[in-house]
């Protein structure tokens, strides 16, 4: 558990690559990269001196290393400025990459492949920098880099941040030379196979956290609320499930990418104390024994390393006393504990007798992390003892043994408080029953409810449609037409109108206040005065036809006196006059788009809408439509425009008018199935927010059709 530091970490990222690495080959014979090879055999010296990076320089003298998986103690320790420099023949050059293996938060390097500069990690100067996390990723050899011969001198520029005598070795562990996308493949195996040792590292950390929390819960409520001091037991033992949880936590590598080395250490060594000395507290609560004096010295002796540990040097924390300070106190603890709960469970002691198996388990884990710590930088790594240890066995032994203690004081917790839970659970039983049988009458009358609302709906939906003009009117009307009508709700608070005389035809497109049921009657109230206005009254000017309906909406809701509840409901609106004459337009806050030749034109209506509190005298005004053969025009409403995707971008006004420029050449019906698309496309999962209509209308040399006859248009 405990050897998480760079040394570990880097053997293991160097047995993962060299498994699937090929054996080395001299550089005279050239290289098969089907698999990425590792480069260990490499010429050292101390020192800066940027001309060492030339191809051509005679490296005779350079001291020559085998960083393979003993470079920490054959090698020799290397430390501040150096360069590295190997020389390789490859067959193939196409897409070479180079994967650079280092410690980390102590390397920083620049790397050189016939002379030219492939990359760098951190800053060597002029003063060098060293980043933490596993910042791995391959370096791309530059075409210009390659030799016709295949030949590839490859110079590594390093400064190297370690400390003797506690730490041998050098930070720069040679490197991996392959095809990019295959050590990128590795990488990424690499990763995943990190990630899923982080995920069960944090999901046990949050577990044993939830436990702590739980366990705090139960001491307040027993002993601050009850005053039961015999119950101190579930404050250690929150404690040392929250130092347990700080443990895993420190232990995930993940935590690297955002602290130094120092402060990760740090963290797993005051985490390891912690539980020391919280579990000690547990140990003799639990046993309902007082402590002896020299348990407290001890845990004050703790809480100085502690302190300690934050103000010790990095390099003098990541060497031997890291090991010492964790393997000592930890096998002083579990000597005495297995002692004193093997007597205590040899004497009768109910509590010790239940903690035997835990702690056992736990002796066991704890041993074999000592075990661990000490052998590990002794045996070779890839030896049947160092892949013991890094099997799933050892890794998750103390997992397991911490989970045996949690479920055995679960056990414990349950059987203490067995009746008192019993008589709870009853009392809630028959509460929950009645009030079962409440919430079940309810929600069948709210099921009721709902299922006679949407009925209603559906009939108002019903009553809407057939209050629409027929599609097939303008079908028979204009050259091609289609109208595309997506109520948000059941009901809609859009709506379109079509009206033909023997002179003239009208088309209107309108966004009522709101959507749903209130937008739906809104929607009613616009239909029925548009046709008193140009139906009964027989006004088919477009402007004043707008007027009339703002009138006529002030007048239905009472809008401007005293009695008005609704004082800024009404519509925004566009209308279209067909007739011999053109094309006459006006609009209340609603455009006309108008396509002809490949271009987009914009007709803007009023500023005014229709209804709502008029502070000054509306006017609306119509617009003459420079008619072309042939051409489309556009009614909508703003819904399209204002749809949201999934990260609550809307569709826009300006990229909908590119949509219609692009699609006014097809037929009507597939413009409406391309619109559909695009909405489907943009939208995705994300809810409809507003009710859309758009209304597209095909003039052609014949601009329309009254009652069979063609009347054309004027140029």
């Amino acid at each position: 558990m405990w050897r998480r530091g760079w040394l570990v970490g880097f053997w293991v990222l160097w047995l993962v690559f060299s498994g699937a690495a090929q054996p080395e080959t001299p550089p005279e014979t050239p290289l098969s990269l089907d698999e990425p090879v590792k480069l260990s055999v490499w010429k050292y010296r101390p020192g800066d001196d940027p001309r060492w990076a030339d191809p051509n320089l005679d490296d005779r003298d350079w001291k020559v290393l085998h960083l393979d998986t003993q470079a920490f103690t054959e090698a020799g320790w290397r430390s501040g400025p150096g360069w590295y420099r190997t020389t390789v023949v490859v067959a193939d050059q196409s897409l070479l990459g180079l994967l650079v293996v280092h410690a980390i938060s102590h390397s920083a390097y620049e790397a050189y492949v016939n002379g030219h500069k492939v990359g760098q990690l951190g800053r060597l100067a002029p003063q060098p920098s060293f980043p933490n996390g596993f910042t791995y990723a391959p370096l791309r050899i530059p075409a210009e880099a390659y030799d016709r011969q295949g030949r590839l001198v490859i110079a590594i520029r390093t400064w190297e941040k370690l400390s003797p005598p506690l730490v041998t070795g050098g930070a720069f562990y040679g490197a991996q030379l392959g095809h990019t996308d295959r050590i990128d493949r590795d990488l990424q195996k690499l990763r995943a196979e990190r990630m899923q040792r982080d995920i069960a590292r944090v999901a046990t950390a949050l577990t044993i956290g939830f436990f702590a929390v739980y366990h705090l819960y139960l001491y307040f409520s027993l002993y601050v609320y009850q005053g039961r001091s015999s119950q101190r037991e579930y404050l250690w033992l929150s404690l040392f499930a929250a130092g347990y949880a700080l443990n895993s936590l420190s232990l995930a590598n993940l935590l690297l990418e955002y602290v130094s080395l120092l402060a990760y250490n740090q963290l797993n060594v005051v985490s390891i104390q912690f539980q020391l000395i919280t579990g000690t507290g547990f140990l003799f609560s639990f046993l309902k024994l007082p402590p002896p004096r020299w348990v407290r010295w001890f845990q004050i002796t703790l809480g100085l390393v502690i302190l300690g540990t934050l103000a010790l040097p990095g390099w003098f924390l990541q060497g031997l006393v890291r090991s010492l300070i964790f393997a000592v106190p930890v096998a002083a603890l579990l000597g005495f504990t297995s002692i004193l709960v093997g007597r205590e469970a040899w004497r009768g002691n109910v509590a010790a007798r239940t903690l035997c198996f835990s702690v056992g388990l736990i002796i066991l884990a704890e041993a074999v992390q000592i075990t661990k710590t000490i052998v590990l930088p002794m045996v070779e790594p890839q030896s049947a003892v160092a892949m013991w240890f890094a099997g799933p066995v050892a890794g998750y032994l103390v997992e397991i043994s911490f989970g045996a203690l949690l479920l055995t004081m679960a056990g414990a917790v349950a059987r203490r408080y067995r009746d008192e839970l019993d008589a709870i659970n009853r009392n809630l039983e028959h509460m929950v029953a009645e009030r079962t049988v409440e919430v079940q009458r309810q929600r069948d009358e709210l099921e009721q409810k709902n299922q006679d609302i949407e009925d209603s709906l559906r009939y108002a939906q019903t009553m809407q449609q057939a209050v629409l003009p027929d599609i097939r009117n303008l079908h028979a009307t204009f050259a091609e037409a289609f109208a595309l009508w997506k109520p948000r709700d059941i009901v809609s608070g859009d709506f379109y109108w079509f009206h033909q005389t023997e002179r003239a035809c009208l088309v209107a497109v309108a966004d009522c206040t709101g959507h749903g049921v209130p937008g739906a009657f809104m929607s009613f109230i616009g239909n029925d005065l548009l046709t008193q206005i140009v139906v009964e009254r027989k006004i088919d000017d477009p402007a004043r036809i707008l007027a009339e309906l703002d009138a006529g909406v002030q007048r239905a809701l009472k809008q401007g006196s005293h009695e008005s509840v609704s004082v800024e409901d009404g519509m925004d609106i566009g209308i279209c006059r067909f007739t011999a004459d053109g094309v006459t337009f006006a609009g209340a806050r609603r455009p006309l788009y108008a396509v002809a030749d490949g271009q987009l034109t914009e007709y803007a209506g009023s500023r005014h809408p229709i209804g709502g509190r008029a502070r000054k005298p509306r006017h609306f005004e119509n617009v003459a439509v420079a008619v072309t053969s042939p051409m489309m025009l556009y009614l909508t409403t703003d819904g399209f425009a204002d749809q949201p995707d999934a990260q609550g971008k809307r569709f826009k006004t300006g990229p909908l008018m590119q949509l219609l420029r692009d699609i006014a050449t097809r037929p009507a019906g597939q413009q409406r199935a391309a619109l559909e698309t695009a909405l489907d496309e943009h939208q995705g999962h994300t809810a409809q927010r507003d009710d859309i209509t758009i209304v597209g209308l095909r003039l052609d040399a014949s601009l329309v059709r009254w009652n069979g006859s063609t009347t054309h248009a004027t140029p």
